[in-house]
């Protein structure tokens, strides 16, 4: 191995940093308890290091030599074992290991993973167990361990929520560890508690996690929080005396390192004295605060990452993390496992030291590790990237062969890489072959394509039925409801743009909701700590997708099929149940501790008080029956009629806005989409009170200035990716788009050639600029990365259905955040929008909150026609996502214009999302984030030019945008079909001549009504 190097950093190196600079793949440092060494984790292997970066050897002598993934280590008080995690392929395990190196020893046999093991001075070891759906404290005794005696784990408590990543004070007294426990969705907190000394905690015969006794639950239920702040505190470090916890916290998708007090509310540290007992009495814990008096925390460093406090308390070390991830977006947890510390864009995996403490980053060195050139472990970081794509995407025909043949040529390629960069070029190139996740389905006459595969059956069998693509349509979104009951239903909103053969333009159809008439900022029963409430009754606004679909079947239905009919798939879903995969599961647990605030939701998604499994069958037989009521009784039902009553009743009793004269008055409303031009193409999409599709023709027609070479794609042209971040960032602010009925809108000079010709002349070639303005677009959720105070994306789903004969429809609806306001009424069974919070609170705003006004969240349906022919239509597409709708229909439609994509192709492309950095405080600088899928040779292009980015998701993953599209093909006669893997997106095709359309990707058949999915609404037992 190559010596190591020492030498001191700039203060801030940020993402901006050369993707080839060398890094060391270093994660989890710990300290030995004389501070001589540290264990670290290097490309996933133990290994002791030097606090000025000399490896020595890699500790973990496997007896099968089989690579494992190697985390988390941890020192015995006397500095002779080394615990830490290993998972070596069935779930991570805990170990132990002399320090000196040698077979580990086994000690956690338990079903699911055990982590971040932490040692007590007398030989005990606390770790955190993740078995079905959250993360528990555990604790077993180590001394005496070995071959054929594992030590029983014992449980110190559960609780309703994750308890991860504990860490014992050096005197064995307190813990601290980070836990979800009270908090918004996506936040962790780091709490503390007394640890009870070895006789104080039961060790029941036999208990394990499936046999919790709850002995030991007040270890855990008698915290104190240490910090109470917005976003994800984690990874605690005690100082050697106990008084504080270093800390890495991630604000609003920025990553540092703090210090915080944590000495007793009597002002002494965990020390004891030599009169007093070594463990505190656990019942006078119960009498101190539930958290800490508020002290200021100390920022030690503006970059995050684990902390390690030395044993003298001089010293900091941290192992910088990669960027923070994204907010909860509907992307649903299909894997749990961790990429390989590679192929990061900033100084990411690279330990510093600092000083304990002073003025942030003062004092900061960098320790640059010589990595160990293994030809074994590139050859294992290559082998987790190609087996976590092929465990997501390619474990069954047809593509999982092509996959193989993908590993059988490029693993010997990665065996000879030299360097992380050589290695990441590698991947790179096999990442580039990925095989399309989604099999291209074309139909000779109708394509339906939605979010989920049974909603696309439900379009399929309407037009089996002799319905035309706006019956399907309307077919599709009741059942949409049902099956991603988290994305949308008819407590929702949304817009419709629909083109029929004859027509001289496409029309739109907006059934976006409306504030209730008491929705003012006087009203107490909206705010909540001063900010409109997220959730529960009072933040739903007057839903429009009933009378959205209402007025779409009686204008443009064919007449051949009932209102009725429209409702029989949604209503049998409801009824029987469907098997769940992993989207609705995710956002379930992502939202947790708001459902459980209302008993109805929690009785429907919390079913016996437990997250539903992938895999499990999800009934809600209030929705059917609320469905089966507005089949009988009609859309107006919903608005003036029985269900309409129960709503406004419902409402009165429980601190909701809506009455009964705000439903009664609601209609959805027929308006002209917005129109322009794309290198010759027309484009039509949303018209106000939404702004998203004036940016979306602003940017298309400031892009359109470039000339792109032919066939040029995002992913491999540096220019053409650079002129369209550009696009994103020289494009005015929509400032004065909201609710035309109660604001003069201001979109026509976005929509002018002209005036994108004077915006693109603003973009250097040769430089990445700054936003022109800070921040003050209308559409929020567009300017900054993340969720907002709720913690939730914004949630979505969209879907398209076209014909050869040229009849296209486009639909994008939703409940705002996944899972809306997380209420639902007593017997109704559908959630209902949260969009009462996406208004503005200042007065005299465009959007401001007032009585009976639109939203103005995005929405994105797009058709594209053919060059120079407004009566052709082309492309359709909308897709779903927060602030990934607006790039994921951008990036789709220049896909398939410049790049001459397929439809299947440009939904699966990879995605960018041009984010402010949350980091700026004037809020113009711009951070990237990408999906992990453009090579580096590319980025390191972007990045001379200054641009920033921020890699989403592992690396080959499609992560973000959820996005549905059609092409039709003129001369071949045939419509194809884009459905995104990202979720559960079906295309479905439909021929007139045959009762089995094509299958697609799901390789079989769909029947009207029966068939492939039978079995998956087939009634309980």
């Amino acid at each position: 191995m190559r010596s190591f190097l020492l030498h001191v950093v700039p203060v801030l190196m940020g993402l901006a940093a050369a993707p080839g600079a060398a890094g060391t793949g270093v994660r989890d440092p710990t300290w030995s308890p004389d501070g001589r060494q540290l264990a670290v984790s290097v490309l996933d292997q133990i290994w002791t290091v030097s606090p000025r970066g000399e490896l020595s050897a890699a500790l973990a002598k496997w007896p099968d030599k089989k690579p494992a993934v190697e985390r988390d280590p941890a020192w015995s008080a006397d500095g002779r074992w080394i615990v830490f995690a290993a998972d070596r392929g069935e779930g991570f395990d805990l170990f132990m290991v002399d320090r000196g190196g040698g077979a580990p020893t086994r000690l956690t046999f338990l079903p699911g993973d055990e982590r971040w093991p932490s040692w007590t001075p007398d030989g005990r070891v606390v770790f955190a167990h993740h078995a079905i759906d959250q993360w528990d404290l555990y604790i077993l005794d180590a001394a005496g361990a070995g071959p054929g005696a594992p030590p029983t784990p014992v449980p110190l408590g559960k609780t309703s929520d994750d308890e991860m990543q504990p860490r014992v004070s050096r005197d064995g007294t307190r813990l601290a560890f980070a836990s979800t426990r009270d908090v918004l969705p996506g936040d962790i907190d780091i709490w503390v508690t007394a640890l009870p000394g070895r006789s104080e905690i039961a060790d029941p015969q036999g208990t394990t996690p499936e046999g919790d006794t709850g002995e030991g639950a007040t270890v855990i239920e008698r915290a104190r929080r240490v910090l109470r702040a917005g976003g994800a505190d984690q990874y605690p470090s005690w100082a050697p005396d106990g008084s504080r916890l270093a800390f890495f916290a991630t604000r609003q998708g920025v990553g540092s390192v703090w210090i915080a007090n944590v000495a007793p509310p009597n002002g002494r540290t965990s020390q004891p004295s030599s009169t007093e007992p070594a463990v505190p009495d656990v019942a006078r814990q119960e009498s101190l605060p539930r958290e800490y008096p508020e002290a200021p925390p100390v920022l030690l460093s503006r970059d995050g990452g684990q902390p390690a406090w030395s044993p003298d308390g001089r010293t900091i070390m941290v192992a910088d993390a990669p960027g923070a991830g994204l907010a909860y977006n509907g992307n649903p947890l299909r894997t749990r496992d961790e990429p390989p510390p590679l192929f990061t864009l900033g100084r990411a995996y690279r330990l510093r030291a600092l000083p304990a403490p002073r003025a942030p980053d003062e004092g900061v060195v960098s320790i640059a590790t010589s990595r160990p050139a293994s030809r074994a472990r590139w050859l294992f970081a290559f082998d987790r990237v190609w087996e976590t794509l092929r465990s997501l995407y390619y474990a069954e025909p047809p593509t999982a062969a092509a996959w193989q043949a993908l590993a059988a040529r490029y693993r010997p390629r990665a065996a000879e890489a030299r360097s992380e960069p050589e290695l990441e070029a590698v991947v790179d190139a096999m990442i580039d072959e990925q095989p399309l996740v989604r099999q291209q389905v074309t139909s000779d006459h109708t394509i339906v394509v939605s979010a989920h595969p049974l909603a696309s059956q439900a379009g399929v069998g309407v037009l089996a039925s002799g319905g035309n693509i706006v019956d399907a349509a309307i077919a599709v979104s009741f059942a949409l409801g049902v099956v991603e009951p988290d994305a949308s239903g008819i407590g929702g909103d949304g817009m419709a743009l629909l083109y029929l053969r004859g027509m001289s333009r496409p029309t739109l159809i907006d059934f976006k909701d409306q504030s209730p008439s008491h929705a003012t900022l006087d009203n107490p029963k909206i705010l909540r700590d001063d900010r409109l409430v997220s959730d529960g009754p009072a933040a739903a606004n007057v839903p429009g997708v009933v009378a959205g679909m209402d007025s779409l079947f009686k204008k443009y239905g064919s007449g051949n099929v009932t209102w009725a009919r429209l409702l029989e798939p949604a209503i049998e879903y409801a009824e029987d149940g469907v098997v769940l995969d992993a989207s609705l599961p995710t956002t379930i647990a992502t939202a947790r501790p708001i459902i459980e605030k209302y008993t109805e939701t929690a009785r429907i998604f919390l079913p016996n008080g437990s997250v539903p499994a992938s895999g499990a069958r999800f009934v809600n037989r209030d929705y059917a029956s609320t469905l089966r009521t507005l089949a009988i009784e009609g859309a107006r039902s919903f608005y003036e009629g029985s269900i309409g009553k129960r709503i406004a009743d419902d409402m009165a009793e429980q601190g909701g806005l809506i009455n009964g004269a705000d439903l009664a008055q609601y209609r959805a409303l027929e308006r002209a989409p917005l129109h322009g031009r794309y290198r010759g193409h027309a484009v039509w999409t949303a018209a106000p009170p939404v702004a998203s599709g004036a940016a979306l023709i602003e940017m298309l027609q400031i892009l359109g200035h470039y000339d792109p070479r032919d066939g040029a794609t995002f992913r491999h042209d540096a220019d053409y990716l650079h002129y369209a971040i550009e696009a994103r960032k020289v494009r005015d602010p929509m400032r004065h788009v909201a609710d035309p009925a109660r604001w003069t809108v201001e979109v026509d000079e976005h929509l002018t050639d002209a005036h994108a010709k004077l915006l693109f002349r603003t973009i250097r070639r040769d430089r990445a600029s700054r936003f022109t303005d800070g921040g003050a677009d209308i559409e929020r959720e567009q300017d900054v990365a993340g969720a907002d105070e709720s913690g939730l994306g914004r949630g979505t789903t969209a879907f398209v259905v076209a014909d050869t004969a040229g009849n296209m429809i486009v639909v994008t609806q939703t409940l705002s955040t996944w899972g809306g306001s997380f209420y639902v009424s007593k017997g109704l069974g559908f959630l209902y929008n949260n969009h009462v919070k996406s208004y503005r609170t200042r007065s005299g705003a465009y959007g401001q909150l007032l009585p009976l006004t639109r939203s103005s969240t995005t929405n994105a349906v797009s058709l594209v026609f053919e060059r120079d022919d407004r009566t052709r239509p082309l492309l359709g597409v909308a897709a779903a996502g927060n602030q990934w709708i607006l790039p994921s229909v951008f990036q789709t439609i220049a896909g398939v214009i410049d790049g001459g994509l397929s439809a299947q192709q440009a939904v699966e492309a990879p995605r960018f999302f041009v984010a402010r950095d949350p980091s700026d405080p004037d809020r113009r600088a711009a951070s990237v984030q990408i999906e992990d899928r453009f090579p580096r040779g590319v980025l390191t292009n972007l990045i001379s030019r200054g641009h920033r980015f921020h890699k989403i998701g592992r690396k080959g993953e499609l992560r973000y945008g959820y996005a549905s599209a059609v092409i039709v093909d003129r001369q071949r006669g045939t419509v194809a079909g884009g459905a995104d893997p990202r979720r559960s997106h079906a295309a479905l095709a439909w021929e007139p001549s045959s009762s089995a359309p094509d299958g697609g990707a799901f390789g079989e058949r769909a029947l009207p009504l029966q068939g492939r999915d039978a079995s998956l609404r087939r009634p309980l037992p």
